[in-house]
Order: structure tokens, then sequence, then C-alpha cells
């Protein structure tokens, strides 16, 4: 009776594998997927069921398995020789486990696979001799690990054979150039570097792409080089007038509290758009001196102190400009719409609201740089939060989602927005009060000072418009994936439009005001004076 209970068991085991293996149209049994194009038997060991390398080898030995599929069930080691049994091994998924090293001589015997899953992991180094013996290996993907040293020789196994990598979402920093130009066969790479797809040479597809550099160069574009360093040059010289103009000739400027703020907000208005000039100043130079070599530095520019200094100071113009530039609109209308009313901001309330702006804005600027100094550890910001472009802006205007973009958003399109709204409004008041006051004075002697001053006013709204309310847009829309922002736009906002302001503020509001002011009779200064409106 024994024996014929062994023999109704051992069928109950044997048939499902003979099944399996050599009927096309038979129901595959449980744990197996079979595909009868040509002989093939899946393995699948998931979350419902606990791997057994003791079990997996005694299906090899019935069905000679062709996929593994070992994900989600939190793997920390495997040993040396783990699938040295599998020789007909053509697809392995190790995804979603605990792997933090993959041993020497773990893929040993496996000269068949061609597809290696080896992604969401914790791996931290790719050794000479990781993958040993995956000659026929086609497609792997070791994205988000832990990775930071691929050693060289790591993929010798498989340079003849290899057509997809992926490697995103990793800290890469220690790699021989070697290593990736060694991969001739390569089609399709997917990594957080740049540098790397200069190194791949021209394959079919790579990416990050870097939409301000080229392998050569930090600005690949002829035309943005130039006029970079023309914006900066100029924008260094008017903004560096204003400040001495300010700060030397200013006895007329003396004379009423009114005159005191408006000289406080040009100057700190100058000082902040000097600050631009800066940053613009910077990134020519390095253009400069890593011209014909940027790809064999970019890792290095992109991590370095420098960048991240540039991108914040950048930051930092930026902001103080636009808060200057609503502080000193709502100054305007206030003393041009109620001229007779209590002064809204005096010389001294000046002062601590510039102090305020300043305060609030260099920590905002400088809060991503922390994570550079050893001993803290903000977690929302990566290391490297300014370095994610060659140019060392972190501007909201692509739909990819770094660390700390939600920070991005809300400082240059938040409040970006709601100062544009602010300066429209302000001066929308003014052109009201203007037309007003316009029908009730003396025609002859006022006519051309309203309309002078109408004109003046108009190129202040106009340029701020050009300069802000695009990139807000353009900031919204990507937001709400309304629009893919084209490369070419992305690069001319963030290198042309945005500085420019900076550029075209010191003459508008001072070098014109200085040429203007000369050519006023004496009874219209008088006007000027009980109006208290000096624009």
């Amino acid at each position: 009776m024994a024996v014929i209970f062994k023999i109704i068991i051992v069928i109950i085991l044997t048939v499902p594998l003979v099944i399996c293996c050599n009927v096309s149209e038979a129901v595959c049994p449980v744990n197996f997927s079979c595909q009868f194009s040509s002989v093939k038997c899946e393995y699948y060991c998931n979350n419902t069921i606990s791997y057994n390398w003791t079990v997996i080898s005694n299906y090899n030995q019935h069905c000679p398995i062709k996929s593994l599929n070992l994900s989600s069930n939190q793997i920390s080691t495997l040993p040396i020789y783990a699938f040295s049994d599998l020789i007909s091994l053509k697809e392995l998924n190790l995804s979603l486990n605990n792997i933090s090293t993959l041993p020497a001589k773990l893929f040993s015997g496996l000269t068949s696979l061609e597809k290696l899953y080896l992604n969401n992991n914790q791996i931290r180094t790719l050794t000479a001799k990781t993958f040993d013996d995956l000659t026929s290996l086609q497609i792997l993907y070791l994205n988000k690990n832990s990775i930071t040293t691929i050693k060289y020789g790591a993929f010798s196994y498989f340079t003849s054979s290899l057509l997809y990598l992926d490697l995103r979402n990793n800290n890469l920093q220690n790699y021989r150039d070697r290593t990736f130009e060694k991969l001739k066969k390569l089609k399709e790479l997917y990594s957080d570097l740049f540098s790397l797809c200069c190194l791949v040479g021209d394959i079919d597809v790579c990416e990050p792409t870097d939409t301000f550099s080229s392998c050569a160069d930090l600005l690949k574009r002829e035309g943005l080089r130039v006029l970079m360093l023309v914006i900066g040059v100029s924008s260094a010289i008017g903004n560096g007038i204003v400040i001495l103009s300010r700060r030397f000739n200013n006895k007329d400027n003396n004379k009423n509290d009114f005159n005191k703020v408006q000289t406080m907000l040009i100057t700190n208005l100058a000082v902040s758009d000097l600050l631009m000039a800066v940053y613009l100043i910077i990134i020519a130079s390095t253009d400069i001196h890593y011209r014909g070599r940027y790809a064999k530095v970019a890792r290095d520019w992109k991590s370095s102190f420098l960048c991240s200094f540039a991108g914040a100071i950048s930051t930092l113009s930026g902001q103080c400009s636009v808060t200057t530039l609503m502080i000193l609109s709502i100054d305007r209308a206030v003393n041009i719409v109620n001229p007779f009313t209590t002064k809204w901001l005096n010389s001294t309330k000046c002062k601590i609201v510039i102090g305020i702006s300043w305060l609030v804005w260099v920590v905002f600027s400088f809060l991503p740089l922390v994570n550079r100094l050893d001993f803290i550890n903000l977690s929302y910001f990566c290391k490297n939060y300014y370095g994610k472009q060659s140019v060392c802006l972190a501007l909201p205007l692509t739909r990819s989602r770094w660390p700390g973009w939600e920070y991005a958003i809300a400082i240059f399109i938040g409040f970006n927005g709601l100062s544009f709204i602010v300066i429209a409004t302000s001066y929308v008041a003014i052109f009201v009060s203007v037309k007003r006051s316009g029908a009730t004075v003396n025609k002859i002697k006022r006519r051309k000072d309203l309309t002078r001053r109408a004109w003046k006013l108009g190129i202040i709204v106009f340029t701020d418009f050009c300069c802000w309310f695009p990139v807000i847009l353009m900031g919204i829309c990507s937001e709400t994936k309304r629009w893919d922002i084209p490369d070419e736009i992305y690069v001319w906002a963030a290198s042309f439009i945005i500085p420019i302001n900076s550029c075209i503020n010191p003459y508008l509001y001072t070098i014109v005001h200085m040429f203007t002011c000369n050519s006023r009779k004496p009874n219209f200064q008088q006007e000027i004076k009980m109006t208290k409106v000096d624009i």
C-alpha cells in the first residue's frame, strides 16, 4: 500500500513538469509560465513564495529554466556560483531587493544570459569581476541603486554584446573613461551624467542631454556665449555707474525724505543687479577656461563650490531685484495717487525693509548649499542643488523632478508671479491717477510732463513684463503639463531673458533719469516738488 502511495505522489509531482516542457496546449502548473514558440520554462518566485535554491535547481534539472524572477524577495546577500547550474538562463530579475554587494563569480556560468535586472537595490560598487561570464548580455538595468564607483573592467565581459544600459538614480562619482569607451555596440544609455554620453560616442539614444553644453564647451551656442559676456560686462558697468553716482552725487536727492527713499531703492536695485553681472561673468569665464575639454571636467564643475555659489547669487540677485521693483512700484504709486497723505515709506522704514528683504533672500538662496557642510544634512535638498545644469541654475521650467523642485517653484513662480501682479497693479494705479489729474491741471504746462511720465512708466512695465512674465508662464505650463518647453526656449529664457533685466534696469531707472532731470524747467520743478513725485 505504501509503494502505491509513493507512486501516486511521484506522478503528481512530475506530470506538471512534463506538461510544461512538452505540451504546448496544456495549462501551466503553479509558478510556471510557459511559452512554446520554442520550449521555454519560466520560474517565478515573488512575495507569495519563498525562493529556494534547491527547488530552483531541481526544477532546472527537469526543465532548463530560461527566465528566473526573484524580484521583491528582500534578498540581501547572494552566494557565489548561485546561478552556475542555470546554463540556459536568458533572463534574470533580481530587482526590488536589498542587495548591497555583488560578489565575484556570482553570475559564473550564465553565458547565455541576455537580460539582467538589478534595479531598485542598494548596490554601491561594481568591480572588475562582478559580471564574470556574461558574454551574451544585451540589456542591463542598474538604475535606482547607490552606485558610487564603477571600477575599470566592470563591463569588460560584454563589451561586444551590450545594447542597453540604465544607470539612472545613482550617485556615480568614481569611474574610468575607458570603462564606457569600450562599449562599442551600445545603442541606449541612460544615466544622471551628461559626460557619459561623450564617452560612448554617437549612439541611438543617450540621456540626459545637456541643453546648454556640448562635449567640448560649457556653452555650445556661440551667440549665447557672446551675449552672456556682453550682458555681464554691460550690467557691471551700468550698475557700477548707478551705485557711484547715487553715492557721490546725492545732494539734490537728500533735500527731502522722498528722494532719500528713491535713492536707497535705486541703489539697492543696482547692487542686486550687479550680483547678476557677477554670475554671468563667472559662467562666461568658466566656459573660456574649459573650452574644448568640458566633458572631462563637467562632473567636477557641477559639483564645485563655485558653481553652487554662482547659482546662489543668481537666485539672490533675481529675487532681490524683483522685491526692490515691487517696493519701488508701491512707493511711487502711493506718492502719486495720494501725494498729500502721510508717507508710506520714509528713509528709516526703507532701511528696515531693505535689510529684511536681503536677509530673507540670502537665507533662501544659500539654504540649499548647507548640505555641502559635512555636519549638516538636509534630506530635502540634494548635495548639488544648483549643479543640475552646467550654468548652475535651478529654474523649474522642465518636467524633471529633482530634490527641492517644489522649493524652486515657490520662489520663481509663486513669489515672482505675485510680485508681477503687485507691480502691474501699482503702475495701473499710477496711469489712472495721472490721467485723472491731467483733466484738472493747466494742460499747456503739464501735458508734456504727463506724456513723458506715461512713456517712462510704460517702458518700465513693458520691460518687466517681457523679462518675468514669459518665465512665470513657462513654469506654470510646465508644471501643469500643458506644454513641454523646447530646449532652445529653455536655454534662452534661463541665459538671456532673465539676466537682461539686470542690464536694462540701471539705464532705465537712473541714466535716463540723469538726462531728463536736466531738461526740466524751474516752474515745472516746483510742481514736481509739490506733488512729491520723482519718477
